[in-house]
């Protein structure tokens, strides 16, 4: 599954908005597709072992898959991320003064 735009920039550039277990389910989901496309055994079962958490609290996280958790993330962040003023986009960063959709710049 490949992650929408929107998705991806909440959690590569607004991480400080994010809880540690839900820190920890986006890495889970992140190794889950890299264990995916790994052509290797040996490889896979290290990510497995290495990167993977079992605690309770993330993979209630993902108990309704990986749509629901971004879904429910982002109504939990609505209004604590920086959009755009002109296009109401999310921006790329919690800091970033320049839409990633219109290319609108407010500095």
């Amino acid at each position: 599954m490949e992650i929408p735009a929107h998705h991806r920039h909440l959690f590569n550039g607004h991480q400080e908005l994010l809880t540690p277990d839900e820190v920890q389910a986006w890495r889970n989901l992140q190794v889950a597709r890299l264990i995916e496309h790994c052509e290797y055994p040996a490889v896979k079962e290290l990510f497995r072992v290495r990167w993977l958490t079992d605690d309770t609290k993330v993979l209630a996280l993902l108990k309704n898959g990986s749509e629901s958790f971004y879904r429910h993330t982002l109504k939990r962040l609505e209004g604590k991320t920086r959009n755009c003023p002109q296009c109401s986009a999310l921006c790329r960063t919690s800091r970033a003064r320049l839409c990633p959709e219109c290319s609108h710049s407010w500095y």
